[in-house]
C-alpha cells in the first residue's frame, strides 16, 4: 500500500504520494490564517484534510498516510 505524506507548503496543505512533487501524485489546499493561532492551524488541517480526500479519490488504488514535518502536529 503506497503511503501519503500530509503537511504544509506555504499556505497550502498537501498530500504527497512518491519521493517529491515532480515525479509524484500530489494535492493542495490554500488556506487563509496564521499557523502561530489555534485558528490558523485548525484551518491549516483541515486543508491538508481536504488535499488527501482529493487526493484518494484520484488514485485508482488505496493509500494510506503519515504525518510530514511539515505538518502542525509533527512531533
Amino acid at each position: 500500500m503506497q503511503r501519503a505524506e500530509l503537511g504544509i507548503d506555504g499556505n497550502c496543505g498537501f498530500a504527497l504520494v512518491g519521493v517529491d512533487l515532480q515525479s509524484g501524485e500530489a494535492e493542495f489546499e490554500p488556506f487563509v490564517g496564521d499557523l502561530k493561532t489555534t485558528e490558523g492551524t485548525k484551518e491549516a488541517r483541515r486543508a491538508i484534510s481536504r488535499a488527501f480526500a482529493r487526493l484518494r479519490a484520484r488514485l485508482d488504488y488505496p493509500i494510506s498516510y503519515f504525518i510530514g514535518e511539515s505538518h502542525p502536529d509533527f512531533c
